[in-house]
């Protein structure tokens, strides 16, 4: 591994431990249910989103596969779409467990904070930040983009916050609705730390100078930023806004860049 590809790893880590830092802070109280059921709503809609863009994307790049297509890319997508349906099908099968009731898309949420991280992503990748939020549809032509290579990279390296979410979750007290919490997100944790893993090894082949490895990370920083400020608001904002602050320093000050 070049010292290029360290030093964002040790950026994206920085921001995943600031994630968890987040997440822990929820736990930390007993909860209610609803408490529960408001970020699970929000993440359900993250995991389903994903789904109808990432069918849109493997229908238009068919026919072009090995002619334009790289066979590896496709097969990648494919496994991302069966990982995004099988967690909100998880996700959302603990939450009927949860409320006794049949739960539907329109019953998830997509948050404000949430929507803006589809902004921040969809100023280096319009396609990946559709893919990932929903947001819209994906062309061909969107996605064959050739110049761009570094960005999507770099955003695949924060996604999931580098299973933030689902360590913490998975290592929940063992009773009542933490213990279904976690059996749930541990699944999903095993999936996730794969989609970071093409991020870090995407990013080795395309960083090669300073030039290079100060846009990957800035952009991991500004995607990461918002993943801050998307997660605590998911969780009913437990960190008050200068300790959000002091938690993304730290994590800038973990690489130089700027």
């Amino acid at each position: 591994m070049n010292r290029y590809i360290q030093r964002l790893t040790q950026l994206a880590s920085a921001y995943r431990a600031a994630e968890e830092a987040v997440v822990r802070a929820f736990f930390k109280k007993p909860r209610a249910r609803k408490d529960h059921l408001r970020w699970l709503k929000a993440q359900g809609f993250k995991e389903y989103s994903a789904i109808q863009p990432i069918l849109g994307a493997l229908t238009a790049l068919y026919p072009n596969v090995d002619r334009g297509v790289d066979r590896r890319d496709y097969a990648e997508l494919t496994e991302k779409l069966a990982d995004e349906t099988k967690h909100a099908r998880l996700v959302m099968d603990l939450l009927e467990g949860m409320t006794g009731k049949k739960i539907t898309p329109r019953d998830l949420t997509w948050l404000p904070q949430d929507r803006k991280l589809a902004k921040v992503r969809g100023r280096y990748s319009k396609s990946f930040a559709r893919l990932l939020h929903g947001s819209g549809r994906v062309t061909s032509k969107e996605i064959k983009r050739r110049d761009e290579k570094v960005e999507r990279a770099a955003i695949t390296l924060t996604e999931g916050g580098g299973g933030a979410l689902y360590q913490v979750c998975s290592k929940l007290k063992k009773r009542g609705i933490e213990e279904k919490i976690a059996r749930v997100f541990h699944e999903i944790l095993l999936d996730e730390v794969g989609h970071k893993d093409n991020g870090a090894r995407a990013l080795a082949e395309l960083i090669s100078n300073e030039t290079s490895f100060r846009r990957a990370a800035k952009i991991i920083a500004e995607v990461s930023g918002q993943r801050l400020r998307m997660r605590n608001e998911q969780f009913g904002f437990p960190l008050k806004r200068e300790e959000l602050a002091a938690l993304e320093n730290r994590a800038k000050q973990t690489v130089r860049w700027e």
